[in-house]
């Protein structure tokens, strides 16, 4: 019987994410290898500066996204590089040339679906994201599968740095000093205006109402900030037993859809109430399936890779 060639992947982005892929694919060669039924090969990576420092193994680093592209040897591209620009040519790119894509990139999918899915299927290649939404959450697979089913309403947490806010103003904190927790534990950006005013959250929302059907920019998300969260609004919550958090909503009605994103009382006791840091909850209330609900890590390198890599199975598998 005649060995199968390596299945080769090019990263685009070796920050925390990456690094992570880099790292699960050293450490799981086999179990990767026997997942996909023949060998997985991380052929190289692009990054905006070669000459930096980096623990991600051996791997061959480039400067030259381009290198990657036009590589023979690679079959999948994951791209964790993030924004819309360079990420939205390098994708267009890289189906030009024949390759899947695997991304992360949230904000990249929720603003260019229509564009991303039509050269995807002008080239015949897979473009796969579960990573997009709520990491290692399976939540962009569980929406696929609802097809037959009419969903009512999808609901949860799906920003982290919201979430440790709210549990840390919980706990008494301002929102301030929150913040600037959040920022030292590495979950907020320097500017956190993306968490924190709750356009993170309308782009995942957004993908997940587009895989559902409903074709959602996420500028139709209605946003309200978590700023304006006062520690008395916090604990005269907590005095009738609820809690407040950043919740991600879209109720739907037909083909109509209202959605938003906005700070909301929620139980104490329930799983949005107990949920801190990095978790995700999502939620799906359908008419034939019922509610189904997901928790876990929305966030992290480790948790991420998981689900990059379960995408990378996936391609192999179908191909």
């Amino acid at each position: 019987m005649r060995k199968r060639r390596p299945l080769g992947i090019g990263l685009l982005g070796l920050g925390t994410v990456g690094t992570a892929v880099a790292r699960t694919i050293a450490e799981r060669s086999r179990h990767l290898d026997d997942a996909i039924g023949r060998p997985l090969r991380l052929v190289a990576a692009a990054v905006r500066d070669p000459s930096r420092a980096r623990e991600a193994g051996e791997v061959p680093i480039t400067g030259d996204a381009f290198a990657i592209l036009d590589d023979p040897d690679i079959d999948i591209v994951i791209e964790v590089i993030g924004g819309l620009e360079p990420a939205r040519d390098l994708h267009l790119a890289a189906f030009e040339r024949g390759k899947h894509v695997v991304t992360a990139n949230k904000e990249l999918i929720a603003r260019e679906w229509d564009v991303l899915h039509e050269a995807a299927r002008q080239a015949k290649r897979q473009l796969r994201f579960e990573a997009a939404v709520a990491a290692a959450v399976p939540v962009i697979a569980a929406a696929r599968t609802l097809g037959a089913s009419r969903p009512r309403t999808v609901r949860g947490l799906l920003n982290g740095t919201s979430t440790f806010i709210c549990s840390r103003m919980q706990d008494g904190a301002s929102f301030d000093d929150a913040l600037a927790e959040a920022q030292r534990a590495g979950y907020a950006e320097p500017d956190p205006s993306n968490d924190v005013d709750g356009l993170d959250a309308a782009y995942k929302l957004a993908i997940l109402l587009n895989i559902l059907g409903h074709r959602t920019s996420p500028d139709e998300v209605r946003r309200t900030t978590l700023r304006g969260v006062t520690q008395s609004a916090m604990q005269a919550a907590l005095g009738r037993g609820r809690t407040i958090r950043s919740l991600a909503v879209a109720d739907l009605d037909g083909k109509r859809v209202s959605a938003r994103v906005a700070p909301e009382e929620v139980e104490l006791a329930s799983l949005e109430g107990s949920a801190s840091g990095p978790t995700n909850v999502v939620t799906f209330d359908t008419d034939l399936a019922g509610t189904l609900t997901f928790v876990g890590p929305g966030a992290g390198g480790p948790a991420t890779a998981s689900a990059i890599l379960g995408d990378v199975i996936a391609i192999a598998r179908s191909a």
